[in-house]
């Protein structure tokens, strides 16, 4: 979406245009909660990130000022803030069980074998995610998970860009060094 669009709903949006609020959901809030799910690994709580995310933003948008990192760092650096606290107020550990029931519901429509290819190359890109210092994990997953360009990332994070660039690449580096690729990733 084209930047002169993006700032015409979105003051659209703050002026109470509901068709623009549903189109900024309908845009932002898959990214949203495509990121919550990286980030958190429960798809209930991801859609309840995204939910609540959502309702920040709506109540907030008559008081957003457009700086560098732009609406996108503004409402990823909301998610990202919700998630942290996420984290603080539940610190518990998932079973291999709550794992699987979420894998089994995204993908009953595969094929026996696309399921299990599936399921290891996620365990695996989630096992290689979780030995990465958390900065370099949380880069790849703003990048990646929710599609934010550099200057985004770097916004969400009060990083520079430079920073954020180098934080990718060491990511990507450890990730290809690292003695087991999940099949489809290099």
């Amino acid at each position: 979406m084209e930047d002169r669009e993006l700032k015409r709903e979105v003051k659209s949006a703050a002026r109470g245009d509901r068709e623009a609020a549903a189109f900024l959901f309908d845009v932002y809030h898959p990214r949203l909660y495509r990121y919550a799910l990286a980030r958190l690994g429960s798809t209930t709580d991801a859609e309840d990130i995204a939910s609540e995310t959502f309702a920040r933003v709506l109540g907030k948008l008559d008081s957003f000022r457009w700086k560098a990192g732009g609406f996108e760092a503004w409402l990823f650096k909301i998610a990202s803030n919700l998630i942290t606290d996420k984290h603080r107020k539940s610190i518990r550990e998932r079973t291999t069980d709550e794992l699987l029931l979420e894998e089994r519901d995204t993908a009953m429509e595969r094929q026996p074998e696309e399921r299990a290819l599936h399921l290891e190359s996620r365990r695996e890109l989630e096992t290689l995610l979780l030995t990465l210092p958390e900065e370099q994990r949380e880069v790849l997953l703003l990048r990646f998970a929710a599609g934010l360009d550099t200057h985004e990332a770097a916004a969400v994070m009060n990083k520079k860009t430079n920073a954020i660039r180098q934080l990718q690449f060491r990511a990507l580096q450890n990730i290809r060094n690292s003695s087991t690729i999940p099949a489809g990733i290099s």
